[in-house]
Protein backbone atom coordinates (compact mmCIF):
# COMPACT_ATOMS: atom_id res chain seq x y z
CA UNK A 1 0.00 0.00 0.00
CA UNK A 2 1.48 3.18 -1.65
CA UNK A 3 2.26 6.26 1.30
CA UNK A 4 -0.88 8.80 0.83
CA UNK A 5 0.32 12.33 1.38
CA UNK A 6 -0.93 15.59 1.32
CA UNK A 7 -0.37 19.24 0.45
CA UNK A 8 -1.44 22.47 2.04
CA UNK A 9 -3.78 24.48 0.27
CA UNK A 10 -2.14 26.48 -2.96
CA UNK A 11 -4.95 29.03 -2.45
CA UNK A 12 -3.03 31.08 -0.19
CA UNK A 13 0.26 33.59 -0.14
CA UNK A 14 3.10 31.61 1.54
CA UNK A 15 2.74 34.69 4.58
CA UNK A 16 -0.84 34.22 5.02
CA UNK A 17 0.10 30.28 5.13
CA UNK A 18 3.16 31.46 8.14
CA UNK A 19 0.53 33.72 9.85
CA UNK A 20 -2.52 31.37 10.10
CA UNK A 21 -0.53 28.36 11.15
CA UNK A 22 1.54 30.61 13.24
CA UNK A 23 -1.72 31.28 15.08
CA UNK A 24 -3.34 28.29 15.17
CA UNK A 25 -0.29 26.14 16.58
CA UNK A 26 -0.14 29.07 19.47
CA UNK A 27 -3.66 28.19 20.30
CA UNK A 28 -3.02 24.24 19.92
CA UNK A 29 0.08 24.73 22.36
CA UNK A 30 -2.06 25.98 25.12
CA UNK A 31 -4.47 23.27 24.64
CA UNK A 32 -1.45 20.79 24.55
CA UNK A 33 -0.29 22.47 27.21
CA UNK A 34 -3.42 21.59 29.28
CA UNK A 35 -3.31 18.29 28.39
CA UNK A 36 0.14 17.90 29.36
CA UNK A 37 -0.78 19.65 33.31
CA UNK A 38 -3.88 17.06 33.46
CA UNK A 39 -2.05 14.17 32.88
CA UNK A 40 0.54 15.16 35.45
CA UNK A 41 -1.24 17.26 38.19
CA UNK A 42 -3.06 15.06 40.18
CA UNK A 43 -0.30 12.33 41.27
CA UNK A 44 1.56 14.80 44.04
CA UNK A 45 -2.24 16.63 44.73
CA UNK A 46 -4.54 13.25 45.00
CA UNK A 47 -2.60 12.02 48.14
CA UNK A 48 -3.14 14.85 50.24
CA UNK A 49 -6.51 15.39 49.35
CA UNK A 50 -7.12 11.47 50.06
CA UNK A 51 -5.69 12.38 54.03
CA UNK A 52 -7.83 15.40 54.34
CA UNK A 53 -11.19 14.16 52.96
CA UNK A 54 -10.86 10.37 54.33
CA UNK A 55 -10.46 8.74 51.02
CA UNK A 56 -7.78 5.56 51.46
CA UNK A 57 -4.84 4.80 49.64
CA UNK A 58 -6.82 1.67 47.96
CA UNK A 59 -9.21 4.18 47.02
CA UNK A 60 -6.90 6.13 45.23
CA UNK A 61 -5.24 3.44 43.61
CA UNK A 62 -8.78 2.92 41.97
CA UNK A 63 -9.47 6.54 41.00
CA UNK A 64 -6.07 6.08 38.96
CA UNK A 65 -7.93 2.77 37.20
CA UNK A 66 -10.48 4.94 36.60
CA UNK A 67 -9.15 7.69 34.53
CA UNK A 68 -6.69 5.02 32.59
CA UNK A 69 -9.92 3.29 31.61
CA UNK A 70 -11.68 6.72 30.25
CA UNK A 71 -8.37 6.95 28.09
CA UNK A 72 -8.49 3.90 27.15
CA UNK A 73 -12.34 3.83 25.92
CA UNK A 74 -12.13 7.73 24.91
CA UNK A 75 -9.25 7.41 22.52
CA UNK A 76 -10.64 5.25 20.13
CA UNK A 77 -14.20 7.08 20.80
CA UNK A 78 -13.10 10.46 20.10
CA UNK A 79 -11.04 9.98 17.26
CA UNK A 80 -13.64 7.79 14.97
CA UNK A 81 -15.81 11.01 16.13
CA UNK A 82 -13.80 13.60 14.63
CA UNK A 83 -12.98 11.99 11.41
CA UNK A 84 -16.52 11.53 10.86
CA UNK A 85 -18.13 14.81 12.81
CA UNK A 86 -15.14 17.76 12.56
CA UNK A 87 -12.56 17.46 14.17
CA UNK A 88 -12.79 21.13 15.80
CA UNK A 89 -16.31 20.02 17.19
CA UNK A 90 -14.93 16.95 19.14
CA UNK A 91 -12.32 18.65 20.21
CA UNK A 92 -14.18 21.31 21.59
CA UNK A 93 -16.19 18.52 23.36
CA UNK A 94 -13.05 16.99 24.60
CA UNK A 95 -12.10 20.15 26.27
CA UNK A 96 -15.51 20.62 27.48
CA UNK A 97 -15.15 17.46 29.43
CA UNK A 98 -12.12 18.17 31.34
CA UNK A 99 -13.32 21.09 32.40
CA UNK A 100 -16.62 19.38 33.51
CA UNK A 101 -14.24 16.65 35.27
CA UNK A 102 -11.62 18.92 36.93
CA UNK A 103 -14.41 21.07 38.19
CA UNK A 104 -16.44 18.37 39.67
CA UNK A 105 -13.24 17.32 41.47
CA UNK A 106 -12.36 20.53 42.52
CA UNK A 107 -16.18 21.16 44.09
CA UNK A 108 -17.17 17.91 45.42
CA UNK A 109 -13.53 16.50 46.63
CA UNK A 110 -15.25 12.88 47.85
CA UNK A 111 -14.46 9.47 46.31
CA UNK A 112 -17.27 9.65 43.96
CA UNK A 113 -16.89 13.46 43.00
CA UNK A 114 -13.12 12.62 41.98
CA UNK A 115 -13.46 9.27 40.44
CA UNK A 116 -16.27 10.78 37.71
CA UNK A 117 -14.19 13.91 37.29
CA UNK A 118 -11.01 11.40 36.55
CA UNK A 119 -13.31 9.39 34.54
CA UNK A 120 -14.40 12.61 32.41
CA UNK A 121 -10.88 14.04 32.49
CA UNK A 122 -9.72 10.74 30.43
CA UNK A 123 -11.17 13.03 27.36
CA UNK A 124 -7.80 14.23 27.33
CA UNK A 125 -6.70 11.69 24.51
CA UNK A 126 -8.38 13.17 22.42
CA UNK A 127 -6.63 16.35 22.03
CA UNK A 128 -3.66 15.24 19.67
CA UNK A 129 -5.18 13.13 17.28
CA UNK A 130 -8.08 15.84 17.08
CA UNK A 131 -5.51 18.77 16.63
CA UNK A 132 -3.41 16.76 14.45
CA UNK A 133 -6.62 16.40 11.95
CA UNK A 134 -6.51 19.67 11.92
CA UNK A 135 -3.14 20.28 11.32
CA UNK A 136 -2.55 17.57 8.21
CA UNK A 137 -5.86 18.70 6.54
CA UNK A 138 -4.58 22.94 6.69
CA UNK A 139 -0.88 22.09 6.06
CA UNK A 140 -0.18 18.61 4.68
CA UNK A 141 2.36 16.24 5.56
CA UNK A 142 5.00 18.25 6.14
CA UNK A 143 3.43 21.18 7.94
CA UNK A 144 2.11 18.30 9.55
CA UNK A 145 5.49 16.97 10.83
CA UNK A 146 6.53 19.94 11.99
CA UNK A 147 3.22 21.16 13.94
CA UNK A 148 3.51 17.54 15.93
CA UNK A 149 6.95 18.13 16.83
CA UNK A 150 6.41 21.56 18.71
CA UNK A 151 2.83 20.14 19.96
CA UNK A 152 4.85 17.21 21.44
CA UNK A 153 7.59 19.56 23.04
CA UNK A 154 4.85 21.54 24.62
CA UNK A 155 3.12 18.35 25.84
CA UNK A 156 6.29 16.95 27.50
CA UNK A 157 7.50 20.48 29.41
CA UNK A 158 3.59 20.91 30.85
CA UNK A 159 4.25 17.20 31.75
CA UNK A 160 7.80 18.15 33.50
CA UNK A 161 6.59 21.21 35.39
CA UNK A 162 2.93 20.41 36.27
CA UNK A 163 4.14 18.18 39.09
CA UNK A 164 6.50 20.75 40.77
CA UNK A 165 4.24 23.19 40.41
CA UNK A 166 0.60 21.04 41.70
CA UNK A 167 3.39 20.27 44.51
CA UNK A 168 4.14 23.20 45.45
CA UNK A 169 0.45 24.28 45.46
CA UNK A 170 -1.01 21.17 46.82
CA UNK A 171 1.39 21.47 49.93
CA UNK A 172 -0.23 24.80 50.99
CA UNK A 173 -3.87 23.07 50.91
CA UNK A 174 -4.56 20.07 49.12
CA UNK A 175 -7.94 21.28 47.38
CA UNK A 176 -6.16 24.77 46.08
CA UNK A 177 -4.07 22.02 43.88
CA UNK A 178 -7.18 20.74 42.64
CA UNK A 179 -8.49 24.34 41.48
CA UNK A 180 -5.63 24.50 39.61
CA UNK A 181 -6.65 21.52 37.56
CA UNK A 182 -9.77 23.92 36.92
CA UNK A 183 -8.15 27.40 35.79
CA UNK A 184 -6.44 25.45 33.80
CA UNK A 185 -8.92 23.67 31.79
CA UNK A 186 -10.60 26.90 31.65
CA UNK A 187 -7.99 28.20 29.96
CA UNK A 188 -7.79 25.57 27.14
CA UNK A 189 -11.92 26.19 26.36
CA UNK A 190 -10.68 29.96 25.53
CA UNK A 191 -7.82 28.27 23.15
CA UNK A 192 -9.54 26.16 21.81
CA UNK A 193 -12.40 28.05 20.75
CA UNK A 194 -9.46 30.54 18.47
CA UNK A 195 -8.61 27.29 16.97
CA UNK A 196 -9.91 26.95 13.43
CA UNK A 197 -11.92 24.16 11.55
CA UNK A 198 -10.54 22.01 8.93
CA UNK A 199 -11.25 22.49 5.79
CA UNK A 200 -12.38 19.18 4.41
CA UNK A 201 -15.48 18.01 4.60
CA UNK A 202 -16.02 15.19 7.70
CA UNK A 203 -17.27 12.12 6.59
CA UNK A 204 -20.49 12.02 8.27
CA UNK A 205 -21.00 8.19 8.94
CA UNK A 206 -22.75 6.00 11.65
CA UNK A 207 -20.49 5.07 14.46
CA UNK A 208 -20.27 1.41 14.52
CA UNK A 209 -21.01 0.11 17.74
CA UNK A 210 -20.63 -3.18 17.70
CA UNK A 211 -16.84 -3.15 17.03
CA UNK A 212 -16.15 -0.34 19.60
CA UNK A 213 -18.28 -2.44 21.83
CA UNK A 214 -15.31 -5.06 21.85
CA UNK A 215 -12.54 -2.88 21.59
CA UNK A 216 -13.64 -1.22 24.87
CA UNK A 217 -14.32 -4.21 26.32
CA UNK A 218 -10.76 -5.86 25.23
CA UNK A 219 -8.72 -2.52 26.53
CA UNK A 220 -10.78 -2.27 29.83
CA UNK A 221 -10.07 -6.08 30.28
CA UNK A 222 -6.50 -6.05 30.06
CA UNK A 223 -5.85 -2.26 31.20
CA UNK A 224 -7.74 -3.70 34.66
CA UNK A 225 -5.62 -6.46 34.73
CA UNK A 226 -2.09 -5.26 33.80
CA UNK A 227 -2.78 -2.22 36.32
CA UNK A 228 -4.56 -4.20 39.12
CA UNK A 229 -2.55 -7.12 38.96
CA UNK A 230 0.17 -6.55 41.42
CA UNK A 231 -2.02 -5.36 43.90
CA UNK A 232 -4.99 -8.06 43.20
CA UNK A 233 -2.06 -10.57 42.57
CA UNK A 234 -1.39 -12.23 39.21
CA UNK A 235 -2.92 -15.21 39.75
CA UNK A 236 -5.60 -14.10 41.41
CA UNK A 237 -9.71 -14.69 39.47
CA UNK A 238 -9.88 -10.92 39.41
CA UNK A 239 -7.14 -10.58 37.56
CA UNK A 240 -7.27 -13.77 35.37
CA UNK A 241 -10.97 -13.22 34.82
CA UNK A 242 -10.31 -9.34 33.94
CA UNK A 243 -7.80 -10.42 31.58
CA UNK A 244 -8.97 -13.10 29.95
CA UNK A 245 -12.29 -11.61 29.31
CA UNK A 246 -10.22 -8.79 27.82
CA UNK A 247 -8.37 -11.31 25.39
CA UNK A 248 -10.91 -12.67 24.51
CA UNK A 249 -13.10 -9.65 23.46
CA UNK A 250 -9.80 -7.99 21.65
CA UNK A 251 -8.93 -11.55 19.68
CA UNK A 252 -12.59 -11.24 18.57
CA UNK A 253 -12.53 -7.46 17.48
CA UNK A 254 -10.57 -7.48 14.47
CA UNK A 255 -13.16 -9.77 12.58
CA UNK A 256 -16.33 -7.13 13.60
CA UNK A 257 -14.17 -4.46 12.52
CA UNK A 258 -13.66 -6.10 9.05
CA UNK A 259 -17.20 -6.90 8.67
CA UNK A 260 -18.50 -2.93 9.45
CA UNK A 261 -18.80 -0.93 6.56
CA UNK A 262 -17.21 1.71 8.69
CA UNK A 263 -15.29 0.67 11.13
CA UNK A 264 -13.43 2.00 14.24
CA UNK A 265 -10.67 1.39 13.35
CA UNK A 266 -9.72 -0.01 10.15
CA UNK A 267 -7.30 -2.92 10.73
CA UNK A 268 -6.73 -3.25 7.20
CA UNK A 269 -3.83 -0.49 7.83
CA UNK A 270 -1.46 -2.83 9.62
CA UNK A 271 -1.07 -4.14 6.13
CA UNK A 272 0.76 -1.06 5.73
CA UNK A 273 4.53 -1.71 6.82
CA UNK A 274 4.89 2.02 7.96
CA UNK A 275 2.08 2.05 10.28
CA UNK A 276 2.58 -1.28 11.49
CA UNK A 277 6.42 -0.43 12.41
CA UNK A 278 5.54 2.69 13.72
CA UNK A 279 3.22 0.78 16.23
CA UNK A 280 5.60 -1.25 17.13
CA UNK A 281 8.15 1.32 18.00
CA UNK A 282 5.66 3.28 19.81
CA UNK A 283 5.04 0.41 22.22
CA UNK A 284 8.56 -0.52 22.90
CA UNK A 285 9.34 3.56 23.53
CA UNK A 286 6.37 4.08 25.57
CA UNK A 287 7.13 0.95 27.33
CA UNK A 288 10.55 2.12 28.62
CA UNK A 289 9.70 5.72 28.75
CA UNK A 290 6.62 5.85 30.47
CA UNK A 291 6.52 2.28 31.72
CA UNK A 292 9.53 3.16 33.89
CA UNK A 293 7.81 6.68 35.78
CA UNK A 294 7.02 5.20 38.94
CA UNK A 295 9.87 2.82 39.28
CA UNK A 296 12.05 5.97 38.99
CA UNK A 297 10.20 7.92 41.67
CA UNK A 298 10.53 5.60 44.67
CA UNK A 299 14.22 4.90 43.41
CA UNK A 300 15.02 8.26 43.37
CA UNK A 301 12.41 8.74 46.85
CA UNK A 302 14.57 5.62 48.45
CA UNK A 303 16.94 6.44 51.71
CA UNK A 304 20.25 4.93 51.09
CA UNK A 305 20.78 4.43 54.95
CA UNK A 306 17.76 2.00 54.93
CA UNK A 307 17.74 0.71 51.31
CA UNK A 308 20.81 0.78 50.29
CA UNK A 309 20.31 2.67 46.93
CA UNK A 310 18.46 5.97 45.74
CA UNK A 311 18.74 9.64 47.22
CA UNK A 312 16.03 10.22 49.66
CA UNK A 313 14.66 12.46 47.82
CA UNK A 314 11.36 14.08 48.39
CA UNK A 315 7.95 14.78 46.68
CA UNK A 316 9.69 18.33 45.34
CA UNK A 317 12.69 17.34 44.80
CA UNK A 318 11.73 14.09 42.80
CA UNK A 319 10.02 16.61 40.75
CA UNK A 320 12.91 18.83 40.12
CA UNK A 321 14.93 15.12 39.25
CA UNK A 322 12.78 14.40 36.12
CA UNK A 323 13.39 17.97 34.90
CA UNK A 324 16.22 16.89 32.70
CA UNK A 325 14.46 13.89 31.23
CA UNK A 326 11.35 16.35 29.89
CA UNK A 327 13.89 18.91 29.00
CA UNK A 328 15.80 16.78 26.42
CA UNK A 329 12.54 15.23 25.49
CA UNK A 330 10.95 19.08 24.68
CA UNK A 331 14.40 19.32 22.62
CA UNK A 332 14.66 16.24 21.00
CA UNK A 333 10.87 16.54 20.13
CA UNK A 334 11.35 20.16 18.79
CA UNK A 335 14.63 18.77 16.48
CA UNK A 336 12.79 15.57 15.09
CA UNK A 337 11.04 17.05 12.36
CA UNK A 338 14.26 18.42 10.98
CA UNK A 339 15.71 15.47 11.72
CA UNK A 340 13.21 13.07 9.56
CA UNK A 341 13.85 15.78 6.77
CA UNK A 342 17.35 15.21 6.68
CA UNK A 343 18.54 11.81 8.28
CA UNK A 344 15.12 10.11 7.50
CA UNK A 345 12.74 8.11 9.04
CA UNK A 346 14.46 5.13 9.72
CA UNK A 347 18.12 7.02 10.81
CA UNK A 348 15.67 9.46 13.07
CA UNK A 349 13.76 6.64 15.02
CA UNK A 350 16.44 4.40 14.96
CA UNK A 351 18.43 7.15 17.03
CA UNK A 352 15.41 6.86 19.78
CA UNK A 353 15.81 3.04 20.08
CA UNK A 354 19.54 3.61 20.69
CA UNK A 355 19.32 6.34 23.44
CA UNK A 356 17.35 4.21 25.07
CA UNK A 357 19.53 1.33 25.19
CA UNK A 358 22.15 3.47 26.11
CA UNK A 359 20.09 5.07 28.86
CA UNK A 360 18.63 2.39 30.52
CA UNK A 361 21.41 0.28 30.07
CA UNK A 362 23.78 2.96 31.66
CA UNK A 363 21.25 3.18 34.93
CA UNK A 364 21.35 -0.76 34.77
CA UNK A 365 25.32 -0.34 35.17
CA UNK A 366 25.70 3.15 37.00
CA UNK A 367 23.01 4.19 39.21
CA UNK A 368 25.34 5.00 42.28
CA UNK A 369 24.91 8.77 42.25
CA UNK A 370 22.93 11.76 41.37
CA UNK A 371 24.70 13.65 38.62
CA UNK A 372 24.70 9.80 36.77
CA UNK A 373 21.12 9.07 37.04
CA UNK A 374 20.42 13.12 35.69
CA UNK A 375 22.85 12.28 32.82
CA UNK A 376 21.24 8.95 31.90
CA UNK A 377 18.04 10.13 32.62
CA UNK A 378 17.98 12.76 30.20
CA UNK A 379 19.31 10.24 27.40
CA UNK A 380 16.31 8.15 28.09
CA UNK A 381 14.36 11.77 27.50
CA UNK A 382 15.75 11.90 23.60
CA UNK A 383 14.08 8.56 23.42
CA UNK A 384 11.23 9.85 24.79
CA UNK A 385 11.13 12.97 22.61
CA UNK A 386 11.72 11.40 19.02
CA UNK A 387 9.42 8.71 19.51
CA UNK A 388 6.52 10.64 20.45
CA UNK A 389 7.22 12.99 17.62
CA UNK A 390 7.94 10.49 14.74
CA UNK A 391 5.52 7.83 15.37
CA UNK A 392 2.87 10.38 15.59
CA UNK A 393 3.36 11.73 11.99
CA UNK A 394 4.81 8.39 10.46
CA UNK A 395 1.16 7.07 11.34
CA UNK A 396 -0.94 9.01 10.34
CA UNK A 397 0.92 9.93 6.82
CA UNK A 398 0.15 6.51 5.86
CA UNK A 399 -3.59 6.96 5.46
CA UNK A 400 -5.99 9.43 3.74
CA UNK A 401 -7.08 12.88 5.23
CA UNK A 402 -10.54 11.47 6.18
CA UNK A 403 -8.83 8.96 8.37
CA UNK A 404 -5.86 10.89 10.22
CA UNK A 405 -7.85 11.00 13.75
CA UNK A 406 -8.47 7.27 13.96
CA UNK A 407 -4.79 6.82 13.26
CA UNK A 408 -3.65 9.20 15.06
CA UNK A 409 -6.16 7.34 17.78
CA UNK A 410 -4.63 3.78 17.39
CA UNK A 411 -0.85 5.16 17.97
CA UNK A 412 -2.41 6.86 21.14
CA UNK A 413 -3.86 3.71 21.55
CA UNK A 414 -0.79 1.36 21.29
CA UNK A 415 1.08 4.12 23.44
CA UNK A 416 -1.03 3.93 26.03
CA UNK A 417 -1.01 0.31 26.49
CA UNK A 418 2.99 -0.06 25.97
CA UNK A 419 3.16 2.37 29.24
CA UNK A 420 0.93 -0.07 30.92
CA UNK A 421 2.52 -3.23 29.89
CA UNK A 422 6.14 -1.80 31.06
CA UNK A 423 4.31 -0.18 34.11
CA UNK A 424 2.86 -4.04 35.16
CA UNK A 425 5.78 -5.80 33.89
CA UNK A 426 8.39 -3.42 35.59
CA UNK A 427 6.01 -3.29 38.87
CA UNK A 428 6.38 -7.52 38.61
CA UNK A 429 10.14 -7.27 38.30
CA UNK A 430 10.51 -5.06 41.21
CA UNK A 431 7.84 -7.40 43.18
CA UNK A 432 10.30 -10.26 42.72
CA UNK A 433 12.82 -8.52 44.35
CA UNK A 434 11.02 -7.55 47.33
CA UNK A 435 12.52 -8.99 50.80
CA UNK A 436 11.26 -9.05 53.93
CA UNK A 437 9.19 -6.00 54.82
CA UNK A 438 8.33 -5.71 51.01
CA UNK A 439 11.37 -3.45 50.58
CA UNK A 440 12.68 -3.86 47.32
CA UNK A 441 16.42 -4.98 46.74
CA UNK A 442 18.60 -3.02 44.62
CA UNK A 443 19.04 -5.48 42.07
CA UNK A 444 14.84 -5.07 41.16
CA UNK A 445 16.03 -1.63 39.44
CA UNK A 446 19.21 -3.21 37.76
CA UNK A 447 17.12 -5.45 35.92
CA UNK A 448 14.32 -3.30 35.22
CA UNK A 449 16.61 -0.91 33.41
CA UNK A 450 18.18 -4.01 31.58
CA UNK A 451 14.91 -5.04 30.40
CA UNK A 452 13.82 -1.55 29.35
CA UNK A 453 17.64 -1.58 27.63
CA UNK A 454 16.53 -4.54 25.43
CA UNK A 455 13.09 -3.24 24.49
CA UNK A 456 14.84 0.09 23.23
CA UNK A 457 17.10 -2.09 21.34
CA UNK A 458 13.95 -3.82 20.13
CA UNK A 459 12.44 -0.13 18.82
CA UNK A 460 16.05 0.29 17.07
CA UNK A 461 16.19 -2.73 15.43
CA UNK A 462 12.37 -2.08 13.95
CA UNK A 463 13.34 1.20 12.87
CA UNK A 464 15.44 -0.44 10.16
CA UNK A 465 12.80 -1.57 8.46
CA UNK A 466 11.21 1.86 7.39
CA UNK A 467 11.92 3.56 4.27
CA UNK A 468 11.77 7.45 3.86
CA UNK A 469 9.37 8.34 1.41
CA UNK A 470 8.23 11.20 -0.74
CA UNK A 471 6.51 12.39 -3.75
Amino acid sequence: MPEITTAPPTDLTKRQIRLGVGSMLASMAVVETVSGFTQQYLYPVLPAVGAQHGIGTVQLSWIYVVQQVGMTVFTPLLSRLGDNHGYRRILRLSVAMLATGSLLMAVWPSLIGIAVGALLQGSVVGFMPLMIGILRDRTGDEGARRGIGTLVGVLLAAIGLAGVAAGAMAAVSPVLGLWTGVAVAALGLVACLLIPAERSAPAGEGFPLGPFGLLSLGLVGITLALSQGPAWGWDSPATLVSGGVGVLAAAAWPFAELRAERPVVDVRMFRNRRVTLASLVTFCLSFVTIGTLGANSTFLGADPRTAGYGFGLGSMAIGFAMLPQAATGVAASLLTPRALRLLGDRTTVAIGGLSALAGFGGLALVHGTLTAYLVLSALTGVAMGIFQSATRALAVEAVPVSETATAAGVNELVLSLGGAVGAALVSAVLSAHAGTGGRVEGGGYTVAWAVCALVGAVAAVAAIGLRTERT
